[in-house]
């Protein structure tokens, strides 16, 4: 018969119950890697200033690592978790103090804090929503030292905006890497057509996508922007790439082009009204066998079609955005030859132009000048950097190569 757990078993097993509880915090936060935040390194910086104190931090627990998030005093990214007093944090959950560490028996084997002759710390822990302990804020000083009452308080207030701060900037980190998971993963190459494209919220999230693939013989290239940005307009944008990605299957022609999108519209403007939002949405097909293009343009008004000899035409529609008000929605068609491009953009790329007025032509013109499309959507990137766009930027090209 097996020995049956007994209550001192359990008593054991429960810091590391909890330590493995914690580094699931830890590593669902997306907590795993020393990346600077300059909203803590502004809380650390004002607690060092604050507080008359050598060094702060703002320290996420990793396993056997100390990620320094944010920091103050000092120029580590991390550290062995051994080598700092937050370890005792979130082993303890609890606030940890001393007057003089050099006295203090917790701290006779964190080395850094032996070999610079540190005497004066506070840790205060930073939780999850579920109570978790992920790391520590804190302060460090050379000096030993008792904050008052009134600075104990000073120094709760900032922890909580720490861990404010290091929550937000987690779940927009997670927001954003699935966001992007959702984009297409990489070019679409066949034979005939090259396709390719980015997307660059304001945001940490945005309301643009784009997606393409291939179905049968007809290439399908898509473009939405669903009004506003952040996280509402994102969660609009996915689900409008739910809706677009099921009719695609239904798409034959230009005839069923228009049907799908109008059962896309069908899907979408109960929610859409509801949250007094609409998008803009571009569709388009390529035929592989013909090179005939058929396209639906929902009040997008945003692409262009720059053919192989230089010359360009912007393609229009006269749908209006879906949300607003259901319509029928008609196809139009032309036929693509050797070395066209089509280019779809979303209106933020109007932000990284020169003028929104003549953008198709100045649009037109980095489409000549681009040795292949990844350059041309290399250049929309460069310019996003460089000029700040106030909305997302979202550009996505196709390349007619038979």
């Amino acid at each position: 018969m097996g020995t049956q757990p007994t209550l001192d078993d359990a008593t054991t097993d429960q810091p590391r119950v909890r330590e493995d509880r914690r580094q699931r915090a830890v590593e669902s936060l997306g907590l795993t890697e020393p990346d600077r935040n300059p909203r803590l390194d502004r809380i650390t910086r004002i607690a060092r200033a604050m507080f008359g104190v050598m060094m702060s931090s703002v320290t996420v627990i990793d396993r056997d690592r100390a990620l320094y998030m944010g920091r103050a005093g000092f120029d580590d990214a991390e550290s062995g978790r051994g080598d700092t007093p937050c370890k005792l944090v979130t082993d303890t959950g609890e606030v940890i103090t001393t007057d003089d560490a050099r006295l203090d028996p917790r701290f006779a084997d964190i080395r850094p804090f032996v070999e610079n002759g540190l005497a004066f710390y506070i840790g205060h822990p930073l939780t999850d929503a579920s109570g978790n302990v992920v790391g520590s804020f804190c302060l460090i000083d050379k000096e030993p030292r008792t904050l008052s009452p009134r600075e104990m308080q000073e120094f709760t207030d900032l922890a909580a905006w720490a861990q404010e701060e290091l929550l937000a900037e987690a779940e927009a980190v997670r927001a954003r890497d699935t966001q992007q998971a959702l984009l297409p993963e990489r070019p679409l190459v066949t034979d005939e057509v090259r396709v390719e494209g980015v997307c660059i919220p304001s945001l940490g999230v945005g309301g643009d996508y784009y997606d393409h693939g291939v179905v049968g013989r007809l290439v399908h290239v898509a473009i939405g922007d669903v009004m506003g940005k952040g996280t509402a307009a994102a969660i609009l944008g996915a689900a409008t790439r739910a809706a677009a990605r099921t009719i695609v299957p239904s798409i034959t022609d230009e005839v069923s082009l228009g049907a799908a999108v109008d059962r896309i519209e069908r899907a979408m403007t109960g929610d859409l009204q509801r949250t007094n939002a609409f998008v803009t949405y571009f569709h388009a097909t390529i035929d592989l066998d013909t090179g005939r293009l058929a396209y639906v343009d929902a009040g997008a008004g945003l692409s262009i079609l720059v053919r192989a000899d230089g010359t360009a035409k912007q393609l229009t529609g006269t749908g209006l955005p879906i949300g607003i008000l259901p319509q029928p929605h008609t196809a139009q068609t032309t036929t693509l030859y050797p070395g066209d491009r089509l280019v779809l953009v979303s209106d933020g790329v109007l932000d990284v132009l020169d003028d929104e007025i003549v953008w198709p032509d100045e649009l037109a013109g980095y489409t000549r000048e681009a040795a292949d499309i990844r350059a041309l959507v290399e250049r929309i990137r460069s310019l996003s950097a460089e000029r700040v766009p106030l909305d997302d930027v979202t550009v996505v090209v196709a390349e007619y190569r038979p």
